[in-house]
């Protein structure tokens, strides 16, 4: 994660204004800040601090002011809520750890676990801190396939909807005949996949 500090975007909101300086003090030493600047960042993205100046979101705020790309900043702001705590003036991970912390790059592979399935790992030593992130990453995968298959494709799932078939959650499919794809439609298929004579093809599946 890199912050470029940018000085000359202009911020009103006298708190968002506070949150910016502290952000880029902090990214002075990112090392040793970063957890500080998940929290305020996750901080403006529950405040809705942004609004004020006419930011879009957090993620135009931290892309115009610092630079970051929107998948570093959603990554930010879910340590920010989930993995991180304030210790005295300093912040450290409510991961089981010894006396040095997780790095920033070993919490984002934990993403995917959720803090309470991240806590029972490190607490059980199945994750430690001397880990590498590869080591990380494959652990997590090994306990997320399942609850991946099992999931939703819905984000946030109406509670009325828990009694919906496993059919009517999978995606649709339009099944189409190739006569009666428009002209222009045939012409693509047949200009850019090789395949010579696409009126063979009875039906296209169209998801």
């Amino acid at each position: 994660m890199d912050l470029v500090l940018n000085q000359n975007v202009t911020i009103n909101n006298k708190e968002l204004k506070t949150v910016t300086a502290e952000i880029r003090k902090a990214g002075a030493n990112v090392i040793g800040n970063t957890y500080k600047i998940a929290a305020l960042i996750a901080h403006v993205e529950k405040t809705e601090l942004y609004l004020e100046d006419g930011f879009v979101d957090t993620f135009d705020y931290v892309k115009q002011c610092f630079g970051l790309e929107k998948a570093s900043a959603y990554n930010l702001i879910k340590i920010g809520n989930e993995f991180i705590e304030k210790v005295g003036n300093n912040y450290a991970t409510l991961l089981t750890h010894g006396d040095k912390d997780y790095s920033i790059s070993q919490v984002v592979k934990m993403i995917p676990l959720g803090i309470e399935k991240a806590k029972e790992l490190t607490a059980d030593g199945v994750i430690d801190e001397t880990m590498s992130c590869r080591a990380i990453e494959k652990i997590v995968k090994e306990n997320t396939e399942g609850t991946k298959a099992r999931g939703k494709s819905k984000t946030n799932p109406d509670p009325e909807d828990e009694n919906t078939t496993p059919d009517e959650d999978e995606d649709e499919i339009a099944i189409c005949k190739w006569d009666d794809l428009p002209a222009d439609v045939q012409n693509f298929f047949l200009e850019y996949f090789d395949i010579e004579d696409f009126s063979e093809i009875r039906e296209i599946d169209i998801k």
